[in-house]
């Protein structure tokens, strides 16, 4: 899936191929050169360092990008893209979900190792995590337009699932930067509980929850959708997945509401939360991808 940024807002984007290292070799970090001649210390991520270094002359007024190379053990390989974060002051990390998916709904590949990486990523990083579950098809952010006219249309929908916390709101920041790009069509859809007992959001996140949507009302697509427990919730989505190409939602780790009751009990994979884990089920992904976000977490010293 290829994001292309807006005009008006530059990205500086670094990108780390992760190896997994073998045998006695010995560990690598490798900070590719721009547009010089592949050598043999860019073997490992040839294919890598040419596409995004073609995405960037794609983009070159708004896109700042470097490619690395990290050759390490899997269960290290997060330390690898926690200093990369750090180092340079990184302030959202993707990654890739650990389950790809034929068109026709059977596994086409899983990755434990990918799996044990992203939730090591979820408890260390330093920053604000996404993780892409890509659907059967492959999509692209791709710009339609009328060649006899000097106006564009939107040719890709995005929804954001609004329930409320640090992670929704996270999610809608980031769908908001994203519909800068004038071929994104962004539709916000708050789900709300019809009863409000169980919800453990305190005073402070339904007053954080306020402000930022009353800061989009007016100036995107808004709709609120009222349910009572998780099976209406799971009917809801259902009538819904068609209309979208991209789902953005929190995290939402252990937070327990109306809207989800019920379906707790079903989650797979904790690490994508239960509504990701719900739209990224064998028995309900279709040509649609989906963004789970969690904001960063805030530690101890």
């Amino acid at each position: 899936m290829e994001v292309s940024p807006a005009t008006e807002s530059s990205l500086a984007l670094d990108v780390l191929h992760l190896v997994k290292l073998s045998g006695r070799a010995t560990p690598l970090f490798i900070a590719h050169q721009k547009h010089e001649l592949i050598t043999s210390d860019d073997s490992y991520s040839e294919n890598v360092v040419i596409a995004f270094n073609q995405f960037e002359r794609h983009n070159a007024k708004v896109v700042s990008l470097n490619v690395f190379t990290a050759v390490s053990p899997p269960n290290l390989m997060y330390e690898d893209i926690c200093n990369l974060a750090i180092e340079h002051y990184t302030c959202f990390v993707l990654l890739p979900f650990h389950r790809r998916w034929y068109i026709d709904g059977s596994i086409e590949s899983e990755d434990q190792t990918i799996r044990s990486l992203n939730c090591d990523i979820l408890k260390m990083a330093p920053c604000s995590v996404g993780i892409l579950v890509e659907g059967r098809r492959k999509l692209s952010f791709s710009t339609s337009r009328d060649t006899s006219s000097s106006e564009s249309y939107s040719s890709y929908n995005i929804v954001v699932i609004f329930m409320g916390g640090k992670d929704d709101r996270e999610a809608l920041a980031l769908a908001k930067r994203i519909s800068r790009d004038e071929s994104v069509s962004l539709t916000v859809i708050h789900l709300k509980a019809k009863n409000s007992i169980g919800t453990i959001l305190d005073e402070n996140d339904r007053a954080l929850d306020d402000e930022m949507l009353n800061g989009i009302k007016g100036s995107m697509r808004y709709l609120e959708e009222q349910v009572s427990d998780g099976p209406e919730t799971l009917d809801f989505l259902r009538s819904i997945v068609e209309d979208y190409q991209l789902f953005i939602v929190g995290r939402r780790y252990k937070y327990e509401d109306p809207q989800t009751s019920g379906l707790e009990h079903w989650c797979e994979f904790e690490e994508i939360g239960i509504i990701g884990d719900l739209l990224s089920s064998s028995d309900f992904i279709d040509n649609y991808s989906v963004l789970i976000v969690q904001q960063q977490h805030q530690r101890n010293s």
